[in-house]
């Protein structure tokens, strides 16, 4: 109890900090949120264009695809705001020693380094997100209940920390390879890709290898499967035992990194 109190006090700490240098550098933060909300605005016309002479994609009509594009905002924008920045620094850490001062802090060395740079600006992302998401919601027609609601945060929660432990495996093979930087693009190129094209697209071994191997398909499109027409059983079952699979690869290949990491002291 009093790890995890100590955690939650440094997480506030991270955030206080985060936004009072925000607020020094005003330019600089609104400036951040006009280009992520240039970047969605852009995306959302690519969109529209696709379902300009056509209905559907593989059974998704226009507005089953403005939720997709609306989820994929709000996870996008949660994971720029709690620890995309932290992570993608970590391999700078490694190759410089800066690691060491962090190995002698009193917390979890991951959690430290995870959450340490949260940005606030990335939050505003989220609202057009949320706009797409609700007013999908009321043009398909859906029928709002707490199941529904309840199911797709959980799975909002499960795509984020499945989107962390994918990143977290790149970075930590800065343990083992001098540069990294051939995997950080094809990691940039999938979730784009991801972004675009939903995994109900996917069949057969294309389809295993985005939902199982790479489960990049899975992060937007599963919450908006669930929400918008419905998820089966096996398929909660996959979703479950794949963000569980990479959980613990991740916290397997961080712990198998340490033990590899040669300190600047060293």
């Amino acid at each position: 109890m009093k790890k995890l109190k100590r955690h939650v006090r440094l997480l506030k700490m991270f955030f206080s900090f985060r936004l009072s240098n925000r607020m020094i550098y005003r330019a600089s933060f609104w400036t951040a949120v006009f280009v992520d909300v240039s970047l969605f605005l852009i995306q959302l016309a690519v969109f529209s264009v696709l379902f300009y002479d056509v209905d559907s994609i593989n059974g998704w009509n226009k507005y089953q695809m403005v939720f997709f594009v609306g989820t994929f905002t709000i996870i996008d924008g949660l994971d720029m705001f709690l620890y995309f920045f932290g992570v993608i620094g970590i391999p700078a850490k490694i190759r410089e020693g800066k690691l060491d001062i962090y190995l002698t802090k009193p917390v979890n060395t991951l959690f430290w380094l995870t959450f340490e740079n949260m940005d606030i600006g990335s939050l505003f992302t989220c609202i057009p997100g949320i706009i797409m998401v609700v007013t999908a919601s009321v043009m398909l027609g859906i029928r709002i209940t707490l199941r529904r609601v309840l199911g797709y945060i959980l799975l909002l929660l499960m795509m984020i920390a499945l989107l962390y432990n994918l990143m977290l495996i790149i970075r930590c093979l800065a343990f083992f390879f001098i540069k990294t930087g051939a995997l950080d693009e094809l990691e940039g190129e999938l979730i784009g890709f991801s972004f675009r094209v939903p995994g109900i697209v996917f069949r057969g071994v294309a389809k295993f290898v985005v939902y199982v191997l790479l489960p990049y398909a899975l992060l937007a499109t599963i919450p908006a499967q669930f929400f918008t027409d419905s998820l089966s059983g096996g398929m909660w079952l996959l979703v479950i035992g794949v963000a569980a699979a990479f959980t613990l690869l991740a916290q397997w290949v961080w712990r198998l990194g340490l033990k590899h990491y040669g300190s600047a002291s060293s």
